[in-house]
């Protein structure tokens, strides 16, 4: 009964069943070899598809971190520039299309602790030629000086009075370095984000997995029939899996850029 349905099978195949052993047992030897040949093409496939992904998303981190990391030295300077779209500053460079939006508000009404304001030394304001400072110098809570009204008689005492030496006072003008954490607020913000990020690595996962898997395919279940129990056969039963679709996720579960997620 054996040997009847072997023959059936390579009848199956497009081959007589009056072969003789030695067709048979090359005919066996050709199907193994091409079995192994679908492993082959699963394993380059999935090589292949986790060094994109790896690729992709080690690209996108360090794109993040150059940002991060220019933001923090240019934000002066971007805070001063103008994003009007009709000037085209704030479109995307062409071929390239944003991938987040970002909305930021200000809430100017939520109080600043003490400690986060710092005092900066400034020099006096006195113009040229006297001195050297500019206009735009000219601070209004530090070089603006109020003085009292004084009754005529103390005015003409002071005027006859000898000059007196005035002692240099430093001043300080007040300044709020991180007034973009309290007052700005980011939509998404930082939680939000970073659930995005994950759902668009998870998303790229799935997208990524387009590729067929042919080891174990069902049409392929005739050559790995034909063998028999002590013949070659790469993993164990030839039995379809539940998807036929190439998953790189073993691949790139052990590497730092995932565990690090």
């Amino acid at each position: 009964m054996k040997r009847k349905e072997v023959n059936n099978t390579f009848e199956k195949l497009g081959f007589p069943s009056g072969m003789t052993y030695g067709h048979r047992s090359s005919l066996r030897k050709e199907c193994s070899r091409f079995l192994r040949f679908a492993y082959l093409v699963d394993f380059i496939s999935l090589e292949s598809l986790a060094g994109i992904y790896k690729s992709s998303i080690e690209e996108m981190i360090a794109r993040f971190q150059y940002l991060d990391t220019y933001a923090d030295e240019k934000l002066p300077e971007i805070m001063q520039m103008d994003f009007n779209d009709a000037n085209g500053n704030g479109q995307a460079q062409r071929g390239y299309e944003p991938l987040f939006y970002l909305n930021v508000n200000l809430n100017d009404s939520k109080p600043i602790p003490e400690e986060e304001i710092v005092k900066v030394p400034i020099d006096e304001f006195i113009l040229p030629p006297r001195g050297k400072s500019k206009e735009e110098d000219f601070d209004l809570l530090c070089h603006l000086e109020i003085e009292q009204v004084k009754p005529e008689g103390e005015e003409e005492e002071e005027d006859d009075a000898e000059p007196v030496d005035v002692p240099i006072i430093q001043l300080y003008k007040k300044t709020l370095p991180s007034a973009h954490k309290f007052w700005i607020k980011l939509e998404p913000d930082a939680e939000d984000f970073n659930n995005q990020i994950m759902s668009d690595f998870q998303f790229g996962l799935e997208k990524i997995q387009c590729f067929t898997r042919w080891s174990k395919h069902g049409d392929l279940k005739l050559y790995a029939d034909v063998l028999e129990e002590w013949d070659d056969i790469v993993g164990d039963k030839w039995e379809e899996p539940e998807t036929l679709t190439l998953s790189p996720l073993t691949w790139i579960v052990d590497t730092p850029t995932f565990r690090n997620k």
